[in-house]
Order: C-alpha cells, then sequence, then structure tokens
C-alpha cells in the first residue's frame, strides 16, 4: 500500500523548550488507523476514504458476522483495508486490537437511546454510557499506553452536536455525547505535552439509517401507559424534524479526515456547515 505524505512520524530528538515535549514533522503517514464501528454509516465512509488516500486502516465492527458483511465491502471496492471484528465492551476484543500497535484511534463505535428522560428505564440509560463513554475510554486507556512509549499518536472521537445542544426525547443519548466531550477535552490537555493529539467530531444529522434506529429504541418500552403518553404527537413531530435534515456523508468524512491527516489538528470539526452555525448560536444564547 502506497503511504500518504500527511500525518506525522514520531521524533524523539529533545525540543529547546520544556522537557518531555517532541518535535512534530510533516512527513508521511504509514501507521496504523483504528476506525471503530466502521460496519455501515459515518464509519465505513471514513475508513473507505482514508484507504482510497493511501492510509493502512484497520476497520472493525462489534460482531463477526457484521465484519464478514464489511469484508465483503470492502472487496467489492478494491480497497486495501483489515476487518477486525471488535466489540469495544469485551476487554478481550479490545487486548486483541492492541496487537495491530495502532498510531491513530478514531472511536466512532456507539449506540442511541431515546425516550422521555422522566421515565426511561435507567438500565437503558447505562447501557448506553456503557458503550459509548465507558468502554471507548477503556479503548483509549489501552491504546494510549502504546502511544506513551512512541512518544506520538491521534486519538479522535467521534461525539456529537447533541452533545453541545440537546435533542428533545433523546436525552439518554444526549447526555453520552456531553460526556464525551468533557472526555475529549481532558484528554487533549493531559496528553498534549506526551505528543498525543486529541480531537472530537460534531456530526449533525446524516442520513444513515442511525437516527432511525435510535428514534425506534423507545417504542420497546413507551407505550399508551406511559406516563408522557399524551405527549406521543409531540415526540413524533420532534422525529420528523429531525429526519428532515438528515445530508449524505461526504461532509462530515471530509471533516474526519482533516483530523487524522493535519499536521496541527483543530479540537473540533462539525459538520454539516448549517448546524454548526445554528449549535454556535444555541450556545451563545444559552438554548
Amino acid at each position: 500500500m502506497q503511504a500518504s505524505e500527511n500525518l506525522i512520524e514520531c521524533s524523539l530528538l529533545p525540543d529547546k523548550g520544556w522537557a518531555g515535549l517532541f518535535k512534530e514533522r510533516k512527513l508521511r503517514m504509514d501507521g496504523n488507523i483504528l476506525m471503530t464501528g466502521a460496519g455501515s454509516g459515518i464509519g465505513r465512509d471514513t475508513a473507505f476514504e482514508l484507504a482510497r488516500r493511501g492510509h493502512r486502516v484497520i476497520a472493525s465492527t462489534r460482531n463477526n458476522e457484521r465484519a464478514l458483511q464489511l469484508k465483503r465491502a470492502v472487496e467489492a471496492a478494491g480497497l486495501e483495508i483489515t476487518v477486525q471484528k471488535l466489540d469495544i465492551l469485551q476487554p478481550e476484543d479490545r487486548d486483541a486490537a492492541l496487537e495491530w500497535d495502532i498510531d491513530v484511534l478514531v472511536n466512532n463505535a456507539g449506540v442511541g437511546q431515546s425516550g422521555p428522560l422522566a421515565e426511561i428505564p435507567l438500565e437503558r440509560v447505562r447501557d448506553n454510557f456503557e458503550t459509548n463513554v465507558f468502554a471507548t475510554l477503556a479503548l483509549t486507556q489501552a491504546v494510549v499506553k502504546q502511544m506513551l512509549r512512541k512518544g506520538c499518536g491521534r486519538i479522535i472521537i467521534v461525539g456529537s452536536l447533541a452533545g453541545r445542544v440537546y435533542v428533545p426525547y433523546i436525552g439518554a443519548y444526549c447526555m453520552t455525547k456531553f460526556a464525551l466531550e468533557a472526555e475529549a477535552r481532558a484528554l487533549r490537555y493531559e496528553l498534549k505535552r506526551h505528543n498525543i493529539k486529541v480531537s472530537i467530531i460534531e456530526p449533525g444529522p446524516y442520513g444513515t439509517g442511525f437516527n432511525e434506529q435510535v428514534a425506534q429504541t423507545k417504542y420497546e418500552w413507551f407505550d399508551d401507559n406511559s406516563l408522557l403518553a399524551c405527549d406521543v404527537e409531540i415526540i413524533k413531530e420532534q422525529e420528523r424534524k429531525l429526519f428532515a435534515g438528515q445530508r449524505s456523508n461526504e461532509s462530515i468524512v471530509k471533516q474526519i479526515v482533516n483530523s487524522v491527516e493535519s499536521v496541527h489538528p483543530k479540537f473540533r470539526y462539525v459538520a454539516p456547515l448549517k448546524y454548526k452555525i445554528l449549535v454556535q448560536l444555541g450556545v451563545l444564547f444559552g438554548r
């Protein structure tokens, strides 16, 4: 596989400034990029685009069936991508992933729960946090150990604009994405002096099918006997608004690729532009 000339190479040459800092040079990217949650949607499209650009990609998904489907899609696209079964909830899977000696980790795996927060079963909220927050952090902690030994690396966390501005009736999911915002900020500050770059990606609504799956989860428990059953038409209207604004994946894939390839990556990458502006206004005016 031909390497791209876009990212960084670790340099252990001592900097003339603070001890422990490392110089960064724009040389090449022939290291390993691990993309979690690459079985479909944004994750798969990004893995494919990175491979097209000459990167060495390990694309992972949560079970063997989805891994087989992904492998077939890779072969059909004529790309060189290593496909790995990786359920980030399973310690043995996280340990197995370390065999790849990861240089760039893209934390894209995630799930979502929906429904009125006032009555959503707490086990569903806990499950949402287990995948989106705790398992993401567990994999990141494991990979950071490798990066510290090498003196460099890159951590990319796929959050959401729903982690900055609340979206009605997907409160449990929003809570996990707000937590990822804090996680990314803390990691970026704590790891910057070790030449490990951390960025967060914040997609708006994209037509991957994920939003529809999240919306459907509430109907597994929310019914005519629920506390807020009288609000069902309001809930469905919120769903229609969310689905109507969905875009194709190109703009967010571009942002993730930029976060991988930039020598000096920003902390935050957001798309689509329209929603970036709307969220900034919402935060400004206290929405």
